[in-house]
Protein backbone atom coordinates (compact mmCIF):
# COMPACT_ATOMS: atom_id res chain seq x y z
CA UNK A 1 0.00 0.00 0.00
CA UNK A 2 1.35 3.37 -1.10
CA UNK A 3 0.37 6.81 -0.77
CA UNK A 4 1.55 10.08 -3.31
CA UNK A 5 1.92 13.42 -2.07
CA UNK A 6 2.39 16.29 -5.07
CA UNK A 7 3.17 19.33 -3.98
CA UNK A 8 3.16 21.85 -6.41
CA UNK A 9 5.16 25.69 -5.94
CA UNK A 10 6.14 29.04 -7.01
CA UNK A 11 8.77 27.46 -9.22
CA UNK A 12 8.77 23.77 -9.28
CA UNK A 13 6.47 20.83 -8.09
CA UNK A 14 7.23 17.35 -6.75
CA UNK A 15 5.77 13.94 -7.20
CA UNK A 16 6.48 11.61 -4.35
CA UNK A 17 5.57 8.17 -3.79
CA UNK A 18 5.55 6.90 0.19
CA UNK A 19 4.90 3.60 1.85
CA UNK A 20 2.79 3.61 4.74
CA UNK A 21 6.19 3.83 6.95
CA UNK A 22 6.82 7.59 5.50
CA UNK A 23 9.88 6.10 3.40
CA UNK A 24 10.53 7.45 -0.39
CA UNK A 25 9.45 5.08 -3.02
CA UNK A 26 9.75 6.90 -6.00
CA UNK A 27 10.32 11.19 -6.12
CA UNK A 28 10.18 13.41 -9.60
CA UNK A 29 10.99 17.09 -9.50
CA UNK A 30 10.01 19.72 -12.73
CA UNK A 31 10.85 22.89 -12.78
CA UNK A 32 8.76 25.79 -14.74
CA UNK A 33 8.65 29.61 -15.68
CA UNK A 34 7.66 32.24 -13.12
CA UNK A 35 6.66 34.71 -15.93
CA UNK A 36 7.15 38.93 -15.57
CA UNK A 37 5.70 40.39 -18.42
CA UNK A 38 6.05 43.44 -15.69
CA UNK A 39 8.08 44.31 -13.05
CA UNK A 40 5.90 44.45 -10.53
CA UNK A 41 3.79 41.42 -11.87
CA UNK A 42 4.56 37.25 -11.22
CA UNK A 43 2.57 35.14 -13.38
CA UNK A 44 2.21 31.23 -13.77
CA UNK A 45 1.30 29.89 -16.95
CA UNK A 46 -1.32 26.92 -15.70
CA UNK A 47 -1.16 24.91 -18.93
CA UNK A 48 2.30 24.76 -18.48
CA UNK A 49 2.59 24.18 -15.20
CA UNK A 50 -0.02 21.33 -15.33
CA UNK A 51 1.93 19.98 -17.72
CA UNK A 52 4.55 19.50 -15.26
CA UNK A 53 2.44 18.26 -12.86
CA UNK A 54 1.03 15.89 -15.06
CA UNK A 55 5.18 14.71 -16.02
CA UNK A 56 6.28 14.22 -12.89
CA UNK A 57 3.43 12.38 -11.67
CA UNK A 58 3.78 10.35 -14.47
CA UNK A 59 7.73 9.54 -13.62
CA UNK A 60 7.67 9.10 -10.42
CA UNK A 61 4.87 6.27 -10.93
CA UNK A 62 6.81 4.74 -13.12
CA UNK A 63 9.75 4.82 -11.27
CA UNK A 64 8.60 3.50 -8.17
CA UNK A 65 8.29 0.27 -10.20
CA UNK A 66 5.07 -0.55 -8.27
CA UNK A 67 1.46 -1.67 -10.03
CA UNK A 68 -0.45 1.70 -9.78
CA UNK A 69 -3.36 0.66 -8.05
CA UNK A 70 -1.21 -0.37 -5.17
CA UNK A 71 -0.94 3.58 -4.78
CA UNK A 72 -4.30 4.04 -3.01
CA UNK A 73 -4.82 7.63 -2.50
CA UNK A 74 -3.31 10.93 -3.01
CA UNK A 75 -3.33 14.57 -2.02
CA UNK A 76 -1.62 18.04 -3.23
CA UNK A 77 0.07 20.67 -1.12
CA UNK A 78 0.14 23.79 -3.19
CA UNK A 79 1.87 27.46 -2.90
CA UNK A 80 -1.19 30.20 -1.53
CA UNK A 81 -2.78 32.82 -3.07
CA UNK A 82 -1.96 32.34 -6.50
CA UNK A 83 -5.41 31.41 -8.34
CA UNK A 84 -6.16 30.17 -11.88
CA UNK A 85 -9.67 31.81 -13.45
CA UNK A 86 -11.24 28.83 -15.80
CA UNK A 87 -14.12 28.62 -18.14
CA UNK A 88 -16.93 26.79 -17.72
CA UNK A 89 -14.86 23.73 -19.37
CA UNK A 90 -11.95 23.92 -16.87
CA UNK A 91 -10.07 26.13 -19.33
CA UNK A 92 -7.36 28.71 -17.91
CA UNK A 93 -8.70 32.50 -19.02
CA UNK A 94 -5.17 34.28 -17.90
CA UNK A 95 -2.15 33.73 -15.93
CA UNK A 96 -2.19 32.49 -12.54
CA UNK A 97 -0.73 35.19 -10.44
CA UNK A 98 1.60 34.37 -7.84
CA UNK A 99 2.41 35.82 -3.94
CA UNK A 100 5.02 38.18 -5.11
CA UNK A 101 2.41 39.81 -7.99
CA UNK A 102 2.14 43.22 -6.63
CA UNK A 103 -0.18 44.76 -9.51
CA UNK A 104 -3.61 44.68 -7.00
CA UNK A 105 -1.56 47.63 -4.32
CA UNK A 106 -4.87 49.41 -5.60
CA UNK A 107 -7.14 47.61 -4.87
CA UNK A 108 -5.21 46.38 -1.11
CA UNK A 109 -5.50 50.15 -0.34
CA UNK A 110 -9.07 50.48 -0.83
CA UNK A 111 -10.06 47.76 1.36
CA UNK A 112 -7.51 48.91 3.92
CA UNK A 113 -9.23 52.48 4.18
CA UNK A 114 -12.59 51.71 3.75
CA UNK A 115 -12.78 48.06 5.44
CA UNK A 116 -10.35 48.08 7.87
CA UNK A 117 -7.34 46.17 8.28
CA UNK A 118 -8.05 45.23 12.10
CA UNK A 119 -11.46 43.92 11.20
CA UNK A 120 -9.96 41.61 7.99
CA UNK A 121 -7.73 40.39 10.39
CA UNK A 122 -10.26 39.42 12.73
CA UNK A 123 -12.20 37.28 10.40
CA UNK A 124 -9.75 35.81 8.24
CA UNK A 125 -6.52 36.06 10.59
CA UNK A 126 -4.46 37.57 7.55
CA UNK A 127 -2.88 41.22 7.52
CA UNK A 128 -4.36 43.88 4.84
CA UNK A 129 -2.00 46.33 4.19
CA UNK A 130 -1.13 48.36 1.14
CA UNK A 131 2.35 46.90 1.89
CA UNK A 132 1.43 43.26 1.35
CA UNK A 133 -0.33 43.29 -1.94
CA UNK A 134 -0.29 39.22 -2.35
CA UNK A 135 -4.05 37.89 -1.49
CA UNK A 136 -6.70 36.67 -3.76
CA UNK A 137 -9.34 38.68 -3.40
CA UNK A 138 -7.87 42.04 -4.12
CA UNK A 139 -6.32 40.20 -7.50
CA UNK A 140 -9.61 38.86 -8.18
CA UNK A 141 -10.60 42.58 -8.05
CA UNK A 142 -8.15 43.89 -10.37
CA UNK A 143 -9.18 41.27 -13.14
CA UNK A 144 -12.73 42.64 -12.29
CA UNK A 145 -11.28 46.41 -13.34
CA UNK A 146 -8.88 45.94 -15.49
CA UNK A 147 -9.72 42.75 -17.26
CA UNK A 148 -13.51 42.73 -17.53
CA UNK A 149 -13.77 40.41 -20.56
CA UNK A 150 -12.09 37.86 -18.93
CA UNK A 151 -14.06 38.38 -15.47
CA UNK A 152 -16.81 38.21 -17.31
CA UNK A 153 -16.01 34.92 -19.19
CA UNK A 154 -15.19 33.19 -15.65
CA UNK A 155 -16.85 30.41 -13.97
CA UNK A 156 -14.93 29.99 -11.23
CA UNK A 157 -11.56 31.39 -9.28
CA UNK A 158 -9.87 28.29 -8.08
CA UNK A 159 -6.42 27.66 -6.15
CA UNK A 160 -3.71 25.16 -7.25
CA UNK A 161 -5.30 22.70 -4.86
CA UNK A 162 -8.99 23.14 -6.29
CA UNK A 163 -7.64 23.09 -10.03
CA UNK A 164 -5.43 19.82 -9.19
CA UNK A 165 -8.48 18.12 -7.60
CA UNK A 166 -10.90 19.33 -10.62
CA UNK A 167 -7.79 17.50 -13.31
CA UNK A 168 -8.01 14.37 -11.46
CA UNK A 169 -11.46 13.60 -10.30
CA UNK A 170 -13.91 16.26 -11.64
CA UNK A 171 -14.25 18.21 -8.33
CA UNK A 172 -13.14 21.54 -7.76
CA UNK A 173 -13.25 21.57 -3.67
CA UNK A 174 -10.73 23.14 -1.53
CA UNK A 175 -9.70 23.24 1.91
CA UNK A 176 -9.44 25.20 4.76
CA UNK A 177 -5.90 25.51 4.82
CA UNK A 178 -5.53 26.94 1.36
CA UNK A 179 -8.89 28.68 1.45
CA UNK A 180 -7.45 31.01 4.67
CA UNK A 181 -5.04 32.58 2.06
CA UNK A 182 -7.65 33.67 -0.58
CA UNK A 183 -8.78 37.06 2.63
CA UNK A 184 -12.32 35.86 1.75
CA UNK A 185 -12.31 32.78 4.43
CA UNK A 186 -13.76 33.09 7.66
CA UNK A 187 -11.25 30.97 9.90
CA UNK A 188 -13.78 31.26 12.84
CA UNK A 189 -16.91 29.78 10.58
CA UNK A 190 -14.88 27.53 8.77
CA UNK A 191 -16.74 29.01 5.39
CA UNK A 192 -16.61 31.71 2.37
CA UNK A 193 -16.94 34.99 4.85
CA UNK A 194 -20.42 35.95 3.76
CA UNK A 195 -19.59 40.00 4.78
CA UNK A 196 -16.43 39.90 2.49
CA UNK A 197 -17.84 38.70 -0.54
CA UNK A 198 -21.08 41.02 -0.03
CA UNK A 199 -18.52 44.10 0.49
CA UNK A 200 -16.58 42.80 -2.73
CA UNK A 201 -19.20 42.33 -4.94
CA UNK A 202 -18.42 38.98 -5.63
CA UNK A 203 -20.58 35.77 -6.14
CA UNK A 204 -20.07 32.78 -3.48
CA UNK A 205 -20.72 30.77 -7.03
CA UNK A 206 -17.60 31.67 -8.72
CA UNK A 207 -15.88 30.39 -5.79
CA UNK A 208 -15.13 26.59 -4.84
CA UNK A 209 -16.84 24.03 -2.18
CA UNK A 210 -14.65 24.18 0.61
CA UNK A 211 -14.23 21.26 3.01
CA UNK A 212 -11.56 20.26 6.17
CA UNK A 213 -8.15 18.25 4.54
CA UNK A 214 -7.87 14.72 4.84
CA UNK A 215 -11.43 14.26 2.94
CA UNK A 216 -12.19 11.99 -0.01
CA UNK A 217 -13.36 14.15 -2.98
CA UNK A 218 -13.65 11.81 -5.71
CA UNK A 219 -11.35 9.30 -7.70
CA UNK A 220 -8.67 9.42 -10.59
CA UNK A 221 -10.72 9.98 -13.64
CA UNK A 222 -10.44 7.30 -16.98
CA UNK A 223 -8.42 10.73 -18.63
CA UNK A 224 -6.80 11.40 -15.72
CA UNK A 225 -5.52 7.82 -15.47
CA UNK A 226 -4.33 8.35 -19.16
CA UNK A 227 -2.04 11.25 -18.91
CA UNK A 228 -0.82 10.65 -15.24
CA UNK A 229 -0.04 6.24 -15.16
CA UNK A 230 -2.07 6.66 -12.09
CA UNK A 231 -4.63 3.81 -11.43
CA UNK A 232 -8.62 4.74 -12.40
CA UNK A 233 -10.36 5.31 -8.63
CA UNK A 234 -7.33 6.35 -7.00
CA UNK A 235 -8.53 8.38 -4.22
CA UNK A 236 -8.21 11.82 -4.34
CA UNK A 237 -7.75 13.61 -1.07
CA UNK A 238 -8.03 17.51 0.02
CA UNK A 239 -4.39 18.24 0.86
CA UNK A 240 -3.15 21.99 1.97
CA UNK A 241 -1.48 25.07 1.42
CA UNK A 242 2.59 24.18 1.55
CA UNK A 243 3.28 25.40 4.52
CA UNK A 244 0.43 23.51 7.13
CA UNK A 245 1.67 20.38 4.96
CA UNK A 246 5.29 20.70 5.78
CA UNK A 247 4.68 21.35 9.87
CA UNK A 248 2.35 18.45 9.22
CA UNK A 249 4.91 16.56 7.79
CA UNK A 250 7.59 17.34 9.95
CA UNK A 251 5.56 16.22 13.00
CA UNK A 252 4.03 19.37 14.38
CA UNK A 253 0.91 18.12 16.33
CA UNK A 254 1.07 20.94 18.99
CA UNK A 255 2.74 24.40 20.22
CA UNK A 256 6.38 24.35 20.76
CA UNK A 257 8.39 23.26 17.83
CA UNK A 258 9.02 25.46 15.11
CA UNK A 259 8.96 24.87 10.95
CA UNK A 260 11.62 26.68 8.78
CA UNK A 261 10.51 25.91 5.42
CA UNK A 262 13.48 26.71 3.33
CA UNK A 263 12.15 26.58 -0.48
CA UNK A 264 11.61 29.63 -3.26
CA UNK A 265 10.21 31.32 0.00
CA UNK A 266 11.28 30.43 3.52
CA UNK A 267 8.66 30.12 6.05
CA UNK A 268 8.75 30.11 9.51
CA UNK A 269 5.74 28.12 11.39
CA UNK A 270 4.03 27.26 14.97
CA UNK A 271 1.38 25.41 15.43
CA UNK A 272 -1.38 27.78 17.69
CA UNK A 273 -3.38 24.91 19.51
CA UNK A 274 -6.47 27.64 20.36
CA UNK A 275 -6.56 30.69 17.47
CA UNK A 276 -5.03 33.80 18.76
CA UNK A 277 -5.01 36.74 16.93
CA UNK A 278 -3.16 40.13 18.44
CA UNK A 279 -3.02 43.86 16.60
CA UNK A 280 0.72 42.94 17.24
CA UNK A 281 1.11 40.20 14.88
CA UNK A 282 -0.71 41.90 11.87
CA UNK A 283 1.34 45.22 12.50
CA UNK A 284 4.15 42.81 11.88
CA UNK A 285 2.90 40.58 9.15
CA UNK A 286 2.39 37.37 10.47
CA UNK A 287 -0.70 35.24 8.65
CA UNK A 288 -2.99 32.83 11.28
CA UNK A 289 -4.76 30.60 9.19
CA UNK A 290 -6.45 26.87 9.61
CA UNK A 291 -4.50 24.20 10.22
CA UNK A 292 -4.52 20.78 8.92
CA UNK A 293 -5.46 19.22 11.18
CA UNK A 294 -8.97 19.86 13.35
CA UNK A 295 -9.48 22.76 15.10
CA UNK A 296 -5.80 24.18 15.34
CA UNK A 297 -4.43 27.15 13.81
CA UNK A 298 -1.16 27.71 12.34
CA UNK A 299 1.08 30.99 12.93
CA UNK A 300 3.94 31.89 9.83
CA UNK A 301 5.64 34.69 8.82
CA UNK A 302 7.75 34.48 5.97
CA UNK A 303 10.90 35.98 3.90
CA UNK A 304 9.90 35.82 0.69
CA UNK A 305 13.83 35.81 -0.60
CA UNK A 306 14.68 32.29 0.48
CA UNK A 307 15.73 29.60 -2.42
CA UNK A 308 14.98 31.90 -4.82
CA UNK A 309 18.00 34.26 -4.32
CA UNK A 310 20.30 31.12 -4.36
CA UNK A 311 18.76 30.27 -7.73
CA UNK A 312 19.49 33.82 -8.87
CA UNK A 313 22.95 33.39 -8.04
CA UNK A 314 22.68 30.20 -9.52
CA UNK A 315 21.56 31.07 -12.82
CA UNK A 316 23.80 34.41 -13.41
CA UNK A 317 27.51 33.42 -11.67
CA UNK A 318 27.40 29.50 -11.36
CA UNK A 319 27.26 28.28 -14.82
CA UNK A 320 30.54 26.76 -14.88
CA UNK A 321 29.35 24.91 -11.87
CA UNK A 322 26.42 24.04 -13.05
CA UNK A 323 28.30 22.43 -15.61
CA UNK A 324 30.60 20.64 -13.51
CA UNK A 325 27.65 19.30 -11.13
CA UNK A 326 25.75 17.84 -14.29
CA UNK A 327 28.46 15.78 -15.91
CA UNK A 328 29.47 14.47 -11.69
CA UNK A 329 25.57 13.96 -11.21
CA UNK A 330 25.83 16.17 -8.47
CA UNK A 331 23.77 19.31 -7.15
CA UNK A 332 25.20 22.61 -8.17
CA UNK A 333 23.95 23.68 -4.80
CA UNK A 334 26.22 21.62 -3.16
CA UNK A 335 29.07 22.88 -5.03
CA UNK A 336 27.92 26.33 -3.85
CA UNK A 337 27.94 25.33 -0.28
CA UNK A 338 31.29 23.87 -0.21
CA UNK A 339 32.51 27.04 -1.58
CA UNK A 340 30.86 28.99 0.58
CA UNK A 341 31.83 26.74 3.44
CA UNK A 342 36.10 27.07 2.73
CA UNK A 343 35.48 31.18 4.00
CA UNK A 344 35.08 32.20 7.19
CA UNK A 345 32.30 32.94 9.53
CA UNK A 346 31.45 37.06 8.43
CA UNK A 347 32.31 36.57 5.16
CA UNK A 348 35.08 39.19 5.79
CA UNK A 349 32.50 41.87 6.72
CA UNK A 350 30.36 41.37 3.92
CA UNK A 351 26.98 41.70 4.28
CA UNK A 352 23.80 40.38 2.17
CA UNK A 353 20.21 42.27 2.21
CA UNK A 354 18.26 39.72 0.65
CA UNK A 355 15.57 41.57 -0.40
CA UNK A 356 15.12 41.01 -3.73
CA UNK A 357 11.65 40.20 -4.07
CA UNK A 358 11.06 43.51 -0.81
CA UNK A 359 11.34 42.47 2.64
CA UNK A 360 8.50 39.78 4.24
CA UNK A 361 8.09 39.77 8.26
CA UNK A 362 8.72 41.11 10.67
CA UNK A 363 9.36 44.46 8.98
CA UNK A 364 7.09 44.53 5.06
CA UNK A 365 8.44 46.89 2.96
CA UNK A 366 7.71 46.13 -1.13
CA UNK A 367 10.34 49.09 -1.52
CA UNK A 368 13.38 47.61 -0.19
CA UNK A 369 15.88 46.17 -2.33
CA UNK A 370 18.98 43.61 -2.17
CA UNK A 371 21.96 45.09 -0.62
CA UNK A 372 25.55 44.29 -0.82
CA UNK A 373 27.32 45.94 1.85
CA UNK A 374 31.14 45.43 2.52
CA UNK A 375 32.86 44.66 -0.60
CA UNK A 376 36.19 44.83 -1.06
CA UNK A 377 39.17 43.53 -3.57
CA UNK A 378 40.53 41.04 -0.56
CA UNK A 379 37.21 38.56 -0.62
CA UNK A 380 36.47 36.07 -3.41
CA UNK A 381 33.60 34.41 -4.65
CA UNK A 382 33.49 31.83 -1.61
CA UNK A 383 32.67 35.08 1.01
CA UNK A 384 30.26 35.97 -1.43
CA UNK A 385 28.18 32.78 -1.93
CA UNK A 386 28.36 32.71 2.16
CA UNK A 387 27.28 36.62 2.93
CA UNK A 388 24.26 35.36 0.48
CA UNK A 389 23.51 32.06 3.09
CA UNK A 390 24.28 34.37 6.38
CA UNK A 391 22.14 36.94 4.95
CA UNK A 392 19.48 34.94 4.62
CA UNK A 393 19.77 33.29 7.71
CA UNK A 394 20.01 36.54 9.79
CA UNK A 395 16.57 37.21 8.27
CA UNK A 396 15.76 34.08 9.16
CA UNK A 397 16.79 35.04 12.81
CA UNK A 398 14.99 38.08 12.91
CA UNK A 399 11.59 36.38 11.97
CA UNK A 400 11.99 34.07 14.70
CA UNK A 401 13.22 36.57 17.22
CA UNK A 402 9.39 38.18 16.29
CA UNK A 403 7.65 35.15 16.62
CA UNK A 404 8.74 34.40 20.55
CA UNK A 405 7.98 38.25 20.91
CA UNK A 406 4.59 37.15 20.89
CA UNK A 407 4.78 34.94 23.89
CA UNK A 408 5.21 31.93 21.41
CA UNK A 409 7.33 29.11 23.04
CA UNK A 410 9.81 28.19 20.77
CA UNK A 411 11.35 24.46 21.83
CA UNK A 412 13.24 23.46 18.60
CA UNK A 413 13.86 24.19 14.97
CA UNK A 414 13.11 21.53 12.61
CA UNK A 415 14.14 21.91 8.87
CA UNK A 416 12.51 21.61 5.62
CA UNK A 417 12.50 22.64 2.01
CA UNK A 418 15.95 22.47 -0.48
CA UNK A 419 17.88 24.49 2.51
CA UNK A 420 17.14 21.22 4.86
CA UNK A 421 19.77 18.86 2.27
CA UNK A 422 22.51 21.47 2.92
CA UNK A 423 24.27 20.41 6.54
CA UNK A 424 26.42 23.27 5.97
CA UNK A 425 23.61 25.66 6.12
CA UNK A 426 21.75 23.51 8.99
CA UNK A 427 25.03 24.46 11.28
CA UNK A 428 24.65 27.58 10.33
CA UNK A 429 21.13 28.38 11.32
CA UNK A 430 22.41 27.15 14.96
CA UNK A 431 25.16 29.23 14.98
CA UNK A 432 22.89 32.23 14.16
CA UNK A 433 19.97 31.24 16.27
CA UNK A 434 21.68 29.42 19.29
CA UNK A 435 18.74 27.30 18.52
CA UNK A 436 18.85 23.23 18.23
CA UNK A 437 18.03 22.52 14.63
CA UNK A 438 16.40 19.06 13.57
CA UNK A 439 17.02 17.93 10.42
CA UNK A 440 13.91 15.27 9.96
CA UNK A 441 14.63 12.33 7.68
CA UNK A 442 12.32 13.28 4.84
CA UNK A 443 13.19 17.13 4.32
CA UNK A 444 10.38 17.18 1.30
CA UNK A 445 8.04 17.71 4.22
CA UNK A 446 4.84 19.52 2.33
CA UNK A 447 4.40 16.14 0.26
CA UNK A 448 4.91 13.69 3.00
CA UNK A 449 2.22 16.18 4.97
CA UNK A 450 -0.07 15.39 1.96
CA UNK A 451 0.66 11.75 2.07
CA UNK A 452 -0.21 11.51 5.35
CA UNK A 453 -3.39 13.20 4.93
CA UNK A 454 -4.10 10.91 1.94
CA UNK A 455 -3.16 7.94 4.45
CA UNK A 456 -5.54 9.14 6.96
CA UNK A 457 -8.79 9.69 4.41
CA UNK A 458 -7.61 6.66 3.00
CA UNK A 459 -7.64 4.75 6.68
CA UNK A 460 -4.15 3.67 5.92
CA UNK A 461 -3.27 5.35 9.57
CA UNK A 462 -6.26 5.22 12.33
CA UNK A 463 -5.55 9.37 13.18
CA UNK A 464 -3.14 12.31 12.48
CA UNK A 465 -1.04 11.47 15.40
CA UNK A 466 -0.40 7.81 14.83
CA UNK A 467 0.39 8.88 10.96
CA UNK A 468 2.49 11.28 12.55
CA UNK A 469 4.41 8.65 15.57
CA UNK A 470 4.52 6.49 12.15
CA UNK A 471 6.05 8.12 9.83
CA UNK A 472 8.38 11.24 11.37
CA UNK A 473 12.11 10.20 12.08
CA UNK A 474 14.94 12.55 12.97
CA UNK A 475 18.38 12.19 10.78
CA UNK A 476 20.53 14.64 12.57
CA UNK A 477 20.55 17.23 15.29
CA UNK A 478 22.93 20.39 15.04
CA UNK A 479 23.60 22.62 17.96
CA UNK A 480 25.35 25.75 18.41
CA UNK A 481 29.22 26.12 18.44
CA UNK A 482 29.66 28.77 21.05
CA UNK A 483 32.59 30.37 19.24
CA UNK A 484 31.18 30.89 15.93
CA UNK A 485 28.11 31.80 17.80
CA UNK A 486 29.76 34.61 19.52
CA UNK A 487 30.82 36.09 16.28
CA UNK A 488 27.77 35.73 14.53
CA UNK A 489 26.19 38.03 17.65
CA UNK A 490 28.22 40.85 16.61
CA UNK A 491 27.39 40.26 13.19
CA UNK A 492 23.94 40.35 13.62
CA UNK A 493 24.04 43.39 15.59
CA UNK A 494 25.06 45.41 12.75
CA UNK A 495 22.40 43.42 10.49
CA UNK A 496 19.65 44.88 12.28
CA UNK A 497 20.48 48.03 11.46
CA UNK A 498 21.29 48.15 7.65
CA UNK A 499 17.23 47.98 6.64
CA UNK A 500 16.18 50.79 8.76
CA UNK A 501 19.51 52.95 7.65
CA UNK A 502 18.59 52.25 4.31
CA UNK A 503 14.96 52.96 4.24
CA UNK A 504 14.97 56.17 2.76
CA UNK A 505 17.50 55.92 -0.05
CA UNK A 506 15.13 52.32 -1.11
CA UNK A 507 12.06 55.44 -1.03
CA UNK A 508 14.26 57.15 -3.34
CA UNK A 509 15.29 54.67 -6.34
CA UNK A 510 11.42 53.62 -6.33
CA UNK A 511 10.94 57.16 -7.18
CA UNK A 512 13.85 57.24 -9.81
Amino acid sequence: MYLMGVDIGTTGCKAIIFSAEGRVISSVYGEYRLLHRRPEWSELDAEEVWATVVKVVRASVQGAKVEPKAIVALSTSVLGEAFIPIDREGKPLYGSMTTFDARAEVQTARWEENFGAERMFQITGQPLARTIPIYTLQKIQWIKEYEPAVYRKAFKFLCWEDYANMKLCGNPVIDYSVASRTMMFDIRKKQWSREILDTAGLDEALLPEVAPSGKVVGEVTTEAAEVTGLAKGTLVVTGGHDQPCGALGVGLLSSGPVMDATGTVECVAVVQDELTLTDAMRRQGFSVQSYVMPERYLLFGFNPNGGVVLRWFRDNFAQVEREAAKAKGLDVYDILMEEAGKAAPGAMKLFLLPFFEGSGCPNFNRQARGVLLGLTLAQSRGEVIRAFVEGLTFEFRNILEAIGGHGIRVTELRAIGGGAKSRFWLQLKADVTGRKVVAPDVTEAAALGAAILAGVAAKTYTSMENAVKTVYREKAVYTANEATQSIYEKHYGVYKKLHPALNQLFKELENL
